[in-house]
């Protein structure tokens, strides 16, 4: 029965009067555009937030143990705390922060230099995928340390691999701690990086551990460790926890932490662009009522004809609803296309013209994401507001007796 009915409803909505020659094709239109705009504006939502998390877990870990106290301690020992408390710890590294002037050709340009354990520099961080030119092995032997850096500070200061730059630290003075000395390092260029982060990009540079407490004069001090666990989702959890444990002397943070602001704006707005962008969806789904309404004006006589031979009420409703669904359907899978097609020329667009502002959104691209989350959101909201279109028109046609039909006929 529910498949007759359903070819009833095809060969009722598929008509010249009706769909060709009617409102429908607009209403369609209308429901393809607003599903591909909620298609597009998730993706680039997601897409920001995904590329964020993976570029804060490639380059700065999992999770960080920052000490407060510039005096030695066994590191080894910290660490065994650590995966004693947090037995889904994979590894740790560790890393020293020294912000120094880099200085090439008569320009300059603050940086910030991290030294990293190179022994344990690729068990913790990916620096491997996000390596644009060159290597990223800080090991090689070399007369000059080797160091990584960000892409545009690359362009910035003319640098090319095998360059060498000169970079300048302030050291504290040893007789007075008010007075500053100037110590001058010098590198050469082994790799160059998308760091993911606009930022670091710009003013960030990798060097070896050892050479970078050299150039700061701190003996065997570091800042603390890297700490990558089995899933990054975990690591806020293992970050709480490790703070309560290790207490004072350390400070700990997760790869949230340093852009949280951003993540709780892409959560705020994420809802909020969807209610906003449906409204296209809803204006569409009235635009289908109203081709329903006018398929029923249309429809007197046919209906009343299917009611004379035996057709209930709820068979009459079941045939239009079936037509609202079905334009909805279509409207669903066609808008998914042209959203799709249309993320595909974000990407080529954002590629080669630049369309994400790094000074503005902290990245210099996004890859867009259609998460499954989001796919269930948008194809249950449009159905759902498809299916509450048809209504009123369905219990119209529902509702005309075969006497009605036939007179208005």
């Amino acid at each position: 029965m529910k498949s007759s009915l359903a070819w009833l409803s095809w060969k009722l909505l598929f008509s010249r009067k009706t769909f060709f020659g009617g409102s429908a094709p607009l209403a369609l239109l209308g429901l393809v555009l607003g599903v591909a705009a909620l298609v597009v504006s998730m993706a680039v939502m997601s897409g920001f937030e995904s590329t964020l998390k993976t570029a804060m877990a490639d380059v700065s870990g999992h999770a960080q143990v920052v000490k407060r106290s510039r005096f030695p301690d066994d590191w080894k020992e910290l660490e065994e705390r650590i995966a004693k408390a947090e037995p889904s710890l994979i590894s740790s590294a560790r890393f020293v922060f020294i912000e120094a002037i880099l200085a090439h050709k008569g320009q300059i340009s603050g940086v910030l230099i991290e030294g990293l354990d190179t022994d344990r520099m690729a068990q913790v961080l990916n620096f491997e995928k996000r390596i644009l030119s060159g290597s990223g092995d800080l090991k090689e032997s070399s007369e000059v340390p080797l160091a990584l850096i960000g892409k545009g500070l690359a362009e910035k200061m003319g640098l090319a691999i095998g360059d060498t730059f000169r970079v300048v630290v302030p050291v504290a003075d040893t007789v007075d701690p008010s007075k500053f000395q100037r110590r001058l390092g010098e590198f050469k260029i082994q790799g160059i990086m998308d760091l993911g982060k606009y930022d670091w990009n710009e003013r960030f540079i990798v060097a070896d551990l050892v050479s970078a407490q050299k150039l700061a004069d701190i003996g065997d001090r570091y800042s603390g460790l890297i700490l990558k666990f089995e899933d990054i989702d975990y690591a806020r959890t293992a970050a709480l926890n490790l703070g309560q444990l290790l207490g004072s002397p350390y400070w700990v943070r997760d790869w949230r932490d340093s852009n949280e602001n951003l993540f709780e704006a892409v959560n705020v707005e994420r809802p909020g662009i969807f209610l906003v962008i449906s409204i296209i969806i809803f204006v569409a789904a009235f635009n289908i009522s109203s081709t329903l309404f006018v398929n029923v004006v249309q429809r007197y006589k046919d209906i009343a004809i299917l009611k004379t031979v035996g057709l209930s009420k709820k068979d009459v409703i079941k045939i239009f609803t079936f037509q609202g669904l079905f334009l909805g359907g279509v409207g669903l899978i066609l808008g998914f296309i042209l959203g799709l097609f249309l993320c595909v020329l974000f990407n080529i667009a954002q590629n080669r013209l630049g369309l994400i502002a790094g000074e503005v959104y902290r990245l210099d691209g996004i890859q867009l994401n259609i998460r499954f989350i989001d796919t269930i959101a948008i194809c249950a909201a449009t159905m759902l507001i498809c299916f509450l279109a048809t209504l009123a028109p369905a219990r119209r046609g529902g509702n005309l007796t075969p006497m009605e039909g036939l007179r208005n006929e």
